[in-house]
């Protein structure tokens, strides 16, 4: 088992880099021009420029402002960029790990091996764990050393591994989403189509949740709604139940992904 993790991980070690040295650059920047963008206030001159509704798609709060770089991350990162980032993210690895091998034919080497097809699966989620611990872990590693570095940012250690706590089950989560529909066709274009198309759908729905008092029902709609950055940086008591929440769909998928993959017939 542990040779194939270190197998399946060696194939995407460079695209689990990628994503998160240049998200963790990313913050880094924006945690080093923090102290300028305040003292010019042209930070908050942008914003007001801005209607109400961008501002709550992106989770920018005007009530809590910016008395930290945590408040300034909250709208330029971890709302609606991460969502895309993590959409991609996970879509990537589900496709390179189980549909396309599955497309191609690559995964009957495996199989054909003492190789079980759940302990593939289980390699495979690992694997995926172990990159969305990556790219938050070092996410948060970079905060942290650009807070030690830098006197005029000022970053709350307990509410920073709290949002890195809530993102990296939200990745849990929509990776084991993306693993059960990637078990659920032979051709990674459908697969990747599907798990997209869903995803998609989740960040529109968020969006369009924020828009009007009449469209709030709609977060509800969407696995998104249990990662708000407001909500955590106003210390709000929805974190210990969206973390459940988050836990039990991974959970829920993962098993599927488990017993779908398992009784399916492979046309390889």
């Amino acid at each position: 088992m542990i040779l194939l993790i270190r197998s399946l991980f060696k194939q995407v070690r460079k695209p689990v880099l990628a994503y998160a040295i240049g998200t963790s650059l990313y913050l880094l920047m924006l945690a080093l021009l923090y102290p300028s963008m305040m003292k010019t206030g042209l930070l908050e001159a942008k914003l007001e420029a801005l209607p109400p509704e961008v501002l709550k798609a992106f989770q920018y709060d005007k009530v809590t402002g910016f008395d930290n770089v945590l408040d300034l991350l909250g709208g330029n990162y971890y709302g609606l960029i991460f969502q895309v980032i993590a959409s991609l993210f996970l879509l990537s690895l589900a496709a390179r790990l189980v549909a396309r091998p599955i497309d191609n034919g690559e995964l009957i080497v495996y199989l054909a091996a003492p190789i079980t097809r759940n302990a593939y699966t289980f390699a495979v989620a690992i694997v995926m764990g172990i990159a969305s611990m990556v790219l938050v872990g070092l996410n948060g590693l970079v905060l942290m050393v650009s807070d030690w570095w830098m006197t005029d940012i000022s970053i709350d250690d307990v509410i920073l591994w709290r949002i890195q706590l809530n993102a990296l089950l939200l990745l849990l989560a929509i990776g084991a989403f993306t693993l059960f529909v990637a078990t659920l066709f032979d051709e990674e274009r459908r697969a990747f189509s599907l798990a997209g198309s869903v995803l998609v759908l989740s960040i529109v729905l968020t969006i369009l949740s924020e828009l009007s008092d009449k469209t709030e029902w709609l977060r509800y709609l969407s696995v998104f709604s249990l990662f708000n950055t407001t909500q955590l940086l106003e210390g709000t008591d929805h974190f210990l139940l969206h973390s459940i929440l988050l836990l039990v769909l991974c959970l829920v998928f993962l098993t599927g992904a488990l017993v779908q993959f398992g009784r399916r017939s492979l046309s390889i």
